[in-house]
This record gives C-alpha cells, structure tokens and sequence, in this order.
C-alpha cells in the first residue's frame, strides 16, 4: 500500500525563492523543492551570464528539463547539440552526459528535475544571495570538491563545462 503526502498550494513569488543562492557565475534560486513536491520535482530558476556552464555530468537516477525564458543557451545531451531560445524547451534523460552553455549576453531558465533533491546540491554548495550583492568571485568549490558534493546528490562530474569556443 502506498501513502502519499498531501501538500497545499504554495506561492514563490516572482525574484524569489525557497532558497536563492550564488552558483559558477550567475544565481539559481529553488522555486520548488523535495519538501514541497513530496520528492517528485525540483524547479530551479537559473540566471547565468554569457559563458557560464556547468561541468559536463549525468544523474544516475534524475531526468532534467530545461525551459528558456528569456536569453539563449546550448543543451549538451550525449552526441546531441541543442541550441534554445526565450520559449525554447529541452530534456536532458537521467543516465546522460549532459551540460549546458549560455550563448546570449545573460540568459534565464527553469530547470525542472524529477525526482527531486539535486536542488540540495546548490543550496549547499552555493553562497547565499544577501542584498543582492554579487559575490566577487565564481561560486564553484574546487573539483575535488565538487565531484565530491555532486555525488552526494546522485550527480556525477565527467569533464570541465563546455566552452564557447568548442561550439563554433
């Protein structure tokens, strides 16, 4: 017999977030998390600026959806390049290499993954937004670190992000 857990209706309003942390070089802000989904989605508003990338990676058991709201990146899935655009949807299937690269001077996207608990990897590994102060520096634990804190989270580091130049 399975149970599931009710939850009621939740509002995050527009610039905010459950959690809003800086990560690589831009902000990823939680909009939904395990805690509200009963573990099913995570939904993630990313704002990178141009050249931002996370390292190239796959999730043993998580499948990730990307929706572009405004700017344009580039979804690395296995062999596939899939360029997008404000209004342009992706998926990224669990058991994938996979990365993503913003082509556009900034870009935002939901990134939706199911089930959830990956968001629990930049929250911790983030630094959190206060006033709105851009930290100085990148937010990217060294990658020792970093493959270390990802596989905490079903998440497995296989290369360095992608670059611009390898797109042309």
């Amino acid at each position: 017999m399975t149970t599931e857990t009710e939850h009621s209706a939740y509002r995050v309003a527009s610039g905010e977030g459950l959690a809003d942390v800086w990560w690589k070089t831009g902000r990823v802000t939680v909009k939904a998390g395990s805690a509200e989904t009963s573990g099913r989605i995570a939904q993630i508003e990313v704002n990178d600026p141009r050249g931002s990338a996370p390292p190239l990676h796959l999730h043993r058991e998580d499948d990730e959806l990307y929706y572009v709201i405004e700017g344009e990146l580039t979804v690395l899935v296995g062999n596939e390049r899939i360029d997008l655009s404000a209004g342009d949807f992706a998926f990224a299937p669990h058991g994938v290499v996979h990365s993503y690269i913003v082509r556009s001077p900034q870009a935002r996207a939901l990134v939706t993954i199911s089930p959830a608990g990956l968001e629990g990897m930049f929250v911790e590994g983030g630094v959190p937004v206060a006033a709105g102060q851009q930290p100085a520096e990148e937010v990217m634990p060294p990658i020792e670190e970093m493959v270390e804190l990802a596989a905490r989270y079903g998440c497995e580091i296989l290369g360095p992000p992608p670059t611009l130049d390898q797109l042309d």
